[in-house]
């Protein structure tokens, strides 16, 4: 074959790799979203992160967690409680529509304002049931306070209508966590599964 031709095929077929390698980059490879973007689906994301104090609860099989237990990953905390008759659930069975085909899913940990009901074997029955892989924490109320504070969450309870009785109201946001365990921002309720899909690539 004539060199001329040779090395004209072959530039034809290195411009090829070139823009097939582009277009494959621009479909797999997510482009950074502004933070108006990721406002508008219902993420609210800090310049700076946060930090996050120290605290002491265990998780639904018992383990004791802190700190460390946010580290190396994302994280998505929800503050709910096992008896909570609406939100909780929905947002649990929203977190588990969304992270259930994810290659790599961020963890999800529920942390209950209902310490005084919910022990680690209530949680053990009932967060798993949403997805094996997510977790719940309780400790102490001082302790559950305190981080809440932490994270801009606020809980209270509410007098049931039997004597006894009472619910708890909360934040029902979503806490994003980055791996260095900061305070990175949240998302906003109510949520949607396609928002939170199209959000966790670029937390």
């Amino acid at each position: 074959m004539d060199p001329g031709i040779r090395n004209t095929l072959f530039g034809i077929a290195a411009f090829i790799a070139v823009i097939v390698g582009l277009f494959v980059a621009s479909v797999l490879v997510p482009r950074p979203m502004s933070d108006e973007q990721v406002r508008e689906l219902g993420y609210y994301r800090f310049e700076n992160p946060r930090p996050i104090s120290d605290f002491k609860m265990v998780d639904h099989t018992g383990k004791p967690v802190g700190i460390d237990s946010f580290r190396g990953t994302w994280s998505l905390i929800f503050f709910g409680f096992t008896t909570c008759p609406d939100v909780c659930p929905t947002t649990l069975s929203v977190l588990a529509e969304a992270t259930r085909d994810l290659d790599h899913p961020p963890q999800v940990v529920m942390v209950t304002v209902d310490p005084d009901r919910d022990t680690a074997d209530l949680l053990r029955d009932y967060v798993p049931a949403f997805h094996p892989d997510f977790r719940g924490f309780v400790g102490s109320f001082d302790e559950t306070v305190r981080l809440a504070e932490q994270l801009n969450v606020a809980f209270g309870k509410v007098p049931g209508e039997l004597p006894e009785t009472y619910l708890v109201d909360h934040t029902a946001s979503i806490v994003v966590i980055n791996p260095e365990a900061r305070y990175a921002g949240f998302i906003k309720a109510p949520d949607k599964v396609q928002n939170i899909q199209r959000i966790l690539p670029h937390l």
